[in-house]
């Protein structure tokens, strides 16, 4: 059936009417020519494609059927070459490998001759409109399965979901059915981790991570033939939506440069750019107040180019210099960097100052070099005199120590007591100092008050009246009598020579638990004198235990002829750990040397008040036997008269005869405890005790010492 006429000219009209209204390159022999299509046809050599004539899908708003309906004829030519304008033949088709289907031309597969311009020319005899196509074929790059030049591109944010499609394979599916799909990835299948998952022609990735960078190639089987897509993956940080940070100089404050005039200068400016999405470059210039660099009239002062210093993820950190090369007076000021993109702009500022003349740094120098050399100084000087120091000061402005102001002593003296014909010849002179030097120097010559326990002990316990009584209890009120006398002294000095320590003559204070206590807490404050290397001594282990649990210990060494001067360090480190004497020494009133003899130690010959107790008492025995039974002296008859009966001395009464035994009471002295007693030992048990004339000699209070009495090796005090 024969198309009516009008219809057909209606259908002419409207095809006429429906042209695309772009630029025309032009028109040959009355023909529109429309150029080379956008749309540019890319495929890999061995793999089919359709190439569709561009004049259906774009230019006119009729399809391949209705132009073919008003009777136009649609043909297909083809130039060698890919520019516009070249020779053109018209295309015959075998049907094999090249068919004409419609408005497109199939390849079969298509070859690396196919490349050329494919133009499509749809007319009649009135009418005629044209277009070309491009078409590339090429091979895939070497042991890879597609060609660089011929991927797809896609961005994707870290930690953000992406879906990378299958391009172009609408003509390679049947419609109604899902394309068979296989994903690769660098051309090799891969084991998808959970979050990626692949949906008909779509690979999802739900959370993009660093290492989904690269190229991912999908491949569709079409009637015998493997058709490939591949798509570039990058992956970028996330979009930013802050302005460039600026590393250096800090934003926050200004930076004070001092430079010296006619030197160089090199300034750079380093900052931060996150991931803006576009391909601006970043932007960063230096400014000297509100003058660009290049907009100084000065050579001397240039701006370099800006370098990328790292990128990574589509960040970048950008670097820019600014350069003098002589710095003059005019180039002192605030030079800024700022730094934008399309969020905001940041500054920071560097300040240019002239740098203070060489004279003044010198003399800052030195005024610090000497302020720092004259602290050293003094340190030095007080680390090597602190001693003499202090005594200095204590000598001229007195002491603010009110420690022990209520105690009747300075110091309490401990010492073992050794008969001079007892000593030996290797621990002689320390047992002359510690007997005779030591007391008589710290009183006659400093003026300190000592108690010396075989001089001053007065025993107060009460005992009772029996002549002989029980060897404990006699310890036991010896005892109280030395703590009592200890904590009415100020310091505690414990001469520390080697019959003291064979003897444990500190066993005193291990006994009496205030002793103790008074060592433990630091109630009293301890002078230890060691008047001789004692290590290998019996006993010696157990002082140093003792020493460690005294709180408030000193200890001074005496190194004999060393220390025998008044101005040596012993009796300075010794004075300076006494307490602060207030009362000029003695040395005008007695004579605290003996000039007359010569000995070992020089001038601290002294006469002891503790020989002095010892040899009086021995003199007066041997003199007056008949004072054995009955004592009675009138040399001291005009005054207060003193005696000294077993290391004690008493006033004696103006007739110049004792007092009866019953006259004394409950006071009583002590002589010859035993050894065993004062290191905590009793005798053994149920031995007997034999009352000789001697024996009752001993231990009775009031008789004078017999002469042997004078010789006693174990008293310790």
């Amino acid at each position: 059936m024969r198309t009516p006429i009008p219809l057909l000219i209606l259908l002419y009209i409207t095809l006429s009417r429906s042209m695309k209204t772009v630029s025309k390159r032009g028109s040959v022999d009355g023909c529109t020519d429309w150029s080379v299509d956008y749309l540019k046809y890319r495929v890999l050599k061995g793999e089919p494609v359709r190439l569709k004539c561009a004049l259906f899908y774009g230019y006119i708003r009729a399809n391949y059927s209705q132009a073919q309906s008003v009777g136009l004829s649609l043909m297909w030519y083809r130039s060698s070459g890919l520019g516009h304008g070249d020779f053109e033949e018209p295309i015959s088709f075998n049907g094999v490998r090249m068919s004409k289907e419609e408005d497109a031309i199939w390849f079969r597969p298509a070859d690396l001759q196919d490349v050329g311009l494919y133009s499509c020319v749809l007319r009649n005899s009135s009418y005629c409109m044209k277009v070309s196509m491009s078409l590339y074929v090429a091979e895939n790059d070497t042991d890879l399965c597609y060609n660089s030049v011929m991927r797809h591109m896609e961005k994707a944010e870290l930690s953000k979901s992406k879906d990378i499609t299958c391009p172009d394979i609408e003509d390679y599916t049947e419609p109604g059915k899902d394309p068979h799909i296989t994903w690769f990835k660098e051309c090799r299948p891969k084991q998808w981790r959970a979050s990626i998952l692949q949906r008909r022609d779509t690979l999802s990735i739900r959370e993009v991570k660093e290492d989904d960078i690269g190229n991912y190639t999908c491949e569709v089987t079409f009637g015998g033939f493997v058709v490939h897509r591949t798509t570039e993956l990058t992956v970028t940080a996330p979009l930013t939506d802050k302005p460039p940070k600026i590393l250096y100089p800090s934003e926050n404050k200004i930076i004070n440069m001092e430079l010296q005039l006619g030197s160089a200068l090199n300034l750079t400016c380093r900052a931060f750019f996150g991931y803006s999405g576009s391909a601006v470059s970043p932007l960063v210039y230096w400014m000297k107040g509100e003058k660009f660099i290049e907009d100084l009239d000065e050579e001397r002062v240039e701006e370099s180019e800006i370098k990328v210093v790292r990128e990574h993820l589509g960040e970048q950190e950008v670097a820019i210099s600014l350069m003098i090369h002589s710095v003059e007076e005019g180039d002192l000021g605030n030079y800024s960097c700022y730094v934008e993109n399309g969020n905001g702009r940041r500054q920071a500022t560097i300040q240019l100052s002239r740098r203070a003349e060489l004279m003044y740094t010198v003399e800052l120098a030195g005024g610090l070099g000497a302020i720092l050399l004259l602290l050293l100084f003094l340190i030095s000087l007080y680390k090597c005199y602190k001693i003499e120091l202090m005594l200095f000061y204590r000598r001229h402005f007195g002491s603010d120590d009110l420690d022990g102001d209520n105690k009747d002593y300075d110091a309490y003296l401990s010492y073992t007591k050794v008969d001079p014909d007892q000593w030996s010849q290797e621990t002689k002179e320390e047992e002359r100092f510690a007997l005779e030097i030591l007391p008589d120097v710290l009183e006659k010559h400093y003026g300190y008050k000592l108690f010396i326990p075989d001089r001053d002990l007065i025993p107060t316990g009460s005992l009772a009246n029996e002549l002989y009584q029980d060897d404990t209890r006699l310890l036991r009120a010896y005892i109280e009598d030395v703590a009592r006398c200890v904590d009415q002294s100020k310091r505690l000095i414990i001469v520390m020579t080697p019959n003291y320590v064979v003897r444990r003559g500190w066993s005193i204070f291990e006994l009496e638990t205030r002793l103790r206590n008074m060592l433990v807490t630091g109630e009293i404050k301890v002078i230890l004198i060691e008047c001789a290397e004692l290590r290998g001594i019996m006993n010696y282990q157990e002082m140093e235990a003792l020493k460690h649990t005294i709180k408030t210990l000193t200890v001074i060494k005496w190194r004999g002829p060393k220390s025998n001067k008044l101005s040596s360090k012993f009796w300075k480190q010794l004075q300076y750990e006494m307490p602060f004497c207030r009362t000029e020494p003695m040395l005008s009133h007695e004579p605290a040397m003996d000039v007359s003899e010569q000995g070992p130690f020089g001038e601290l010959q002294t006469v002891s008040a503790i020989s002095m107790a010892a040899a009086t008492s021995t003199a007066m025995a041997t003199a007056h036997p008949e004072l054995r039974s009955s004592f009675h002296n009138s040399y001291h008859t005009t005054m207060r008269q003193k005696h000294y009966y077993r290391s004690y001395e008493y006033d004696l009464p103006q007739g110049g005869t004792l007092p009866p035994l019953s006259s004394l009471g409950n006071q009583h002295t002590y002589c010859n405890i035993p050894l065993t007693l004062l290191n905590g030992q009793r005798p053994p048990a149920g031995k007997s005790r034999e009352h000789s004339v001697e024996e009752d000699h001993t231990n009775h209070a009031m008789l004078p010492l017999l002469p042997r009495e004078t010789s006693i090796s174990s008293v310790i005090w």
